[in-house]
């Protein structure tokens, strides 16, 4: 199979490369700007590639002249899109960049990939597309109020790849990440990266922040979860133009985690409260159901890592 990860030398993607690398008759070509990508992780993909299968390229998906050779000239059957600026903080600060990269570079993927005769996208979406919906679980069903334009971006390109799917015949399949943590997260994310910044914190003793009362919630999946479904929803047959919710429906509040945190790290500190960022999302849980029955896969646990 030859396979183009965009956004391979970030956190999800980097691990994706690795593990279908594993798979010696893949050839994996992975293409990133590195504006958030961090060529640690090209150096730890390659150092997992005995058969040079792996070729990464440094291209801008905003670019679609660029994107579109890539694509034709390496024969690419199947697409696993993972390029964005993933911060709603950067989404809130600067949106035309976000959108030019979240919603533009969405399109130039699928506008590509039609006229080169790609088989099969995966898109990495995101529970941000709930925004403040007040409903306890979320599921495929769960109506969408988007609170940042990350979120917007992301329920925009949502509906592009099912545009595509349904007026184009480009197969297409919408994976919607609920907090994902992991190995080579970046300290950066806010958002999701809470459990990478508060390890990071505790193991150089120092105390972190937590934004509002800690009493909010999140649904964390583990990213060798992540990568083991992304790849299912490749090679599944007929789930083209569906939409999975994919977390573990287990909720966790911030001040468990800190909690946790102290109880590993045998500290008592006490937390940093600091007031409530822009976008910050008060309660998400996802309703995995139609995930765990179409994908057959047993999760990880938290405890299992903190």
């Amino acid at each position: 199979m030859n396979i183009l990860i965009t956004g391979c030398a970030g956190f999800i993607g980097s691990h994706l490369a690795e593990e279908l690398l594993k798979d010696k008759k893949n050839t994996i070509i992975g293409i990133d700007n590195l504006s958030s990508g961090n060529k640690e992780n090209l150096e730890l993909i390659n150092s997992f590639d005995e058969y040079n299968n792996f070729l990464f390229i440094k291209a801008d998906i905003r670019d679609f002249y660029e994107l579109t050779k890539i694509i034709k000239n390496h024969n690419i059957q199947y697409i696993y899109h993972l390029a964005a600026i993933a911060s709603v903080q950067i989404s809130i600060r600067n949106p035309l960049l976000s959108n030019e990269v979240n919603v533009k570079g969405t399109l130039n993927v699928l506008e590509a990939s039609k006229q080169n005769g790609v088989k099969r996208i995966v898109f990495s979406s995101s529970a941000a597309v709930y925004g403040d919906e007040n409903s306890v679980l979320k599921s495929e069903k769960t109506p969408t109020k988007p609170i940042s334009s990350y979120g917007y971006e992301k329920l925009i390109s949502e509906y592009h790849m099912k545009l595509y799917n349904d007026q184009y015949n480009l197969e297409t399949v919408i994976l919607r990440y609920f907090n994902v943590f992991g190995e080579r997260q970046n300290t950066n994310s806010n958002y999701s990266g809470v459990i990478t910044i508060f390890n990071d914190k505790f193991k150089n003793n120092e105390i972190p922040n937590i934004y509002g009362d800690g009493e909010q919630y999140r649904d964390f999946i583990y990213v060798k979860d992540i990568v083991k479904i992304t790849i299912k929803a490749m090679n599944i047959q007929n789930i083209s133009g569906e939409l999975f919710c994919v977390g573990s429906s287990k909720k966790t509040t911030i001040n468990e985690l800190f909690n946790l945190m102290n109880k590993k790290y045998n500290k008592n500190f006490k937390a940093n409260y600091l007031k409530t960022k822009n976008g910050d999302i008060k309660k998400s849980i996802c309703d995995n159901s139609k995930l765990m029955s179409t994908f057959n896969i047993k999760l990880s646990k938290i405890d299992n890592f903190i």
